[in-house]
């Protein structure tokens, strides 16, 4: 895909330095190796504001299972940015970047930056901990990430935002209060998955969605679970096959693009058929290949018909709605749904 050219840090990685039994380049391997958490990513305690009049919220998983993907999206994030910028996709961009893994297991489950230029991104991400851990089963805290941006953050002038999952499992049905004190500061109440992701919807005026990528044996049951709390519209999956984690710049880049109301699915798929951007210097341009191009637009089937929504610009989400049932007692963790 495109390049960052003058709309990034960086430019789009070149391909000849990718690794080819990772997809990931040795850029990305070298820039993404820290060890420590970043303590002003952690969310306990902070609130985000944005007054862009689009505000983007990327959630993307870091556990394991996900395997490179991680680090694929940082190659192709200049692309992604580029494109977005220079076709006007969404005018006023800002974003907040945030990785997610399992608050049962992982030291840095949850990381949120600040929401920042599309420009200055990339110093968020350099320093995102890539911890590669998670829990047993089928689950990860999605459903925490979720709960953060449902009540802890505002954006008082959106016209439109976006929140994006990019994940293999599923989430915990049930949150409780003890484990968003311990990670978020403050005051809470036991609530559900169901609540908080409805609640989430009605934040971002609907859209939020989930790319998946693929999880094996599990993925009937996780698809069906996003689908529950999201509905089957927003749910995006990824090629399957051995090179379908490379797509996921086209894929995120054609999310933006449709929801925006700035493309069609149609328009999009001539967009990806007309670049380049600048690529940056010894960076060589090599046309999106139609086998791409036809992935993508299977993806992206779910968006075919989308329209956006007009409604009035929101302006917080104080908490959960409170309610006078009492919320079972805290399990061990399995899956049910």
């Amino acid at each position: 895909m495109g390049g960052g050219g003058d709309y990034y840090e960086r430019d789009v990685t070149d391909k000849k330095y990718r690794i080819a039994s990772t997809g990931v380049s040795n850029v990305a391997q070298r820039e993404l190796s820290r060890s420590d958490i970043e303590k002003e990513f952690l969310p306990k305690g902070r609130k985000l504001v944005c007054k862009a009049l689009n505000p983007l919220v990327y959630i993307f998983d870091v556990t394991g299972s996900v395997q490179n993907l991680p680090k694929i999206i940082y190659d192709k994030w200049p692309g992604v940015v580029g494109q977005m910028v220079a076709r006007k996709y969404l005018p006023d961009p800002q974003m907040s970047i945030s990785a997610v893994g399992d608050i049962r297991s992982d030291r840095a489950p949850l990381q949120m930056a600040d929401f920042s230029s599309l420009r200055n991104l990339d110093r968020y991400f350099k320093k995102i901990y890539f911890e590669g851990g998670g829990g047993p089963g089928s689950e990860e805290s999605y459903e925490v990430a979720a709960y953060y941006y449902a009540y802890l953050c505002e954006f008082p002038k959106a016209e439109n935002p976006i929140c994006l999952f990019t994940g293999d499992e599923g989430f915990r049905e049930q949150l409780y209060a003890d484990d968003l004190r311990e990670h978020f500061g403050g005051e809470h109440q036991n609530t559900t998955a169901r609540q908080v992701f409805g609640d989430l919807l009605k934040k971002f005026k609907e859209n939020v969605f989930l790319i998946h990528r693929h999880y094996g044996r599990e993925d009937d049951r996780v698809v069906w679970q996003w689908k529950k709390v999201l509905g089957s519209e927003r749910i995006i999956l990824m090629p399957k096959d051995t090179e379908g984690d490379l797509a996921i710049g086209d894929i995120t880049l054609g999310v933006y693009a449709i929801v925006s109301g700035a493309r069609t699915l149609k328009q999009y798929l001539q967009d990806m058929r007309t670049r380049p951007l600048d690529l940056g210097q010894d960076v060589q341009y090599e046309p999106q290949s139609p086998e791409r191009i036809r992935q993508v637009e299977e993806a992206l089937q779910p968006l075919a018909g989308f329209k956006p929504v007009k409604q009035e610009r929101s302006t917080t989400t104080s908490g959960p709605a409170k309610k006078t049932e009492k919320t079972p007692a805290k399990p061990t963790p399995n899956w049910k749904v």
